[in-house]
């Protein structure tokens, strides 16, 4: 059995984890009270609640210009009712806040926040209807103890043992801590366990089956992206001998992504799409014929030139740099040096 020690220290917050100690107004909301993960067209938000603190996760996306900006913001709640929840974001004067409707959450801002992209409008709206349960995760290691969400995410007392099962909101973005909660027989204690110390597999599993996102979220990424080559200071569109040039095609209407290896290629599904960290940045997570997940770190470089980043552990651990198609010809074509002894 696990043990904890009541612990009711406020503690600053650390990568978009809200953290308010609140237990008669978590109790006032019912045994799960309010946990679980919310969901608009442009964002996420979810909510841990325990008996000792309440952990709350923000990211959303809004228009921009002719792109997409992004929040992620990192948040304090400093005082909580069953109806309003008023928040701050850490070294900020600005307050944040949000009203907890009967079907709907409202999360507003101070002014110009600066964990937002210029231009966020300042409010979302979260159906409650929308609700889905946080992710299961074993604990893997024989003592997994919970963090303070301060910038030196500070040991706690409370912990968890080897094989307990634990909810988490499993971040697509794959922070070094999550937000998590542990029912004991008499309480739930919430906090933040390494990522590292939690089996959460069980959660990934089901991804193989999700059905592609729908084909507005991914119109902002379609078309044909080309590889390019870094040489000096600058870019070329590298011909190579005996391949072609690596590419990849996002697909809307199918909401896939083609991606072209040189000489082979290969299909995947994208079965979710977030906002990352900063502006311009996206996570979109990917889905191979076998249900091997993989997540793609999608970030805007340059939005006039048509260029993007991108970073993933397989596909695109060795190729980062990516133009658009129609945007290729601003960049030198140089042919792959050697070539003769592939015609011999």
């Amino acid at each position: 059995m696990s043990r904890f020690q009541p612990e009711f220290k406020s503690v600053a917050l650390l990568f978009a984890i809200c953290v308010t100690s609140a237990v008669t107004e978590a109790s006032a909301q019912g045994s799960e009270g309010l946990t679980g993960v919310y969901s608009n067209k442009g964002g996420t938000l979810a909510i841990v609640e325990g008996s000792n603190e309440t952990l709350v996760h923000f990211s959303g996306s809004f228009p921009q210009g002719s792109s997409a900006g992004t929040c992620d913001c990192a948040l304090v709640v400093r005082k909580k009712t069953a109806t309003n929840w008023s928040l701050q974001q850490a070294g900020e004067a600005d307050a944040w806040t949000l009203r907890v409707n009967p079907k709907q959450f409202v999360l507003e801002s101070g002014p110009s926040p600066s964990c937002c992209g210029a231009g966020y409008p300042g409010r979302d709206t979260f159906a409650r209807s929308t609700v889905k349960p946080l992710g299961i995760c074993k604990v893997k290691v024989s003592k997994a103890g919970f963090h303070a969400s301060d910038a030196a995410n500070t040991p706690r007392k409370a912990f968890v043992v080897s094989g307990d099962a634990v909810e988490a909101y499993v971040d697509p973005v794959e922070p070094d801590f999550l937000a998590a909660r542990f029912q004991g027989p008499q309480k739930a204690t919430a906090g933040l366990l390494k990522r590292e110390d939690l089996d959460c597999s069980a959660e990934s599993a089901p991804t193989a089956t999700k059905a592609p996102v729908s084909a507005d979220k991914l119109q902002p990424f379609a078309g044909t992206w080309v590889e390019l080559t870094r040489q000096g200071k600058g870019f070329v569109v590298l011909k190579p001998c005996s391949a072609a040039t690596r590419s990849f095609t996002v697909k809307p209407a199918t909401g896939e992504v083609e991606v072209q290896l040189g000489q082979e290629s290969t299909t995947l599904k994208v079965t979710s799409v977030e906002p990352g960290k900063g502006a311009g940045a996206w996570v979109l997570g990917l889905t191979a014929a076998d249900g091997k997940p993989e997540a793609l770190q999608w970030k805007t470089a340059n939005a006039a030139k048509g260029t993007v980043s991108v970073n993933s552990p397989d596909l695109f651990s060795q190729s980062h740099d990516y133009v658009r198609q129609e945007k290729k010809s601003a960049f030198p074509s140089k042919q792959e040096t050697g070539c003769d002894e592939y015609e011999r």
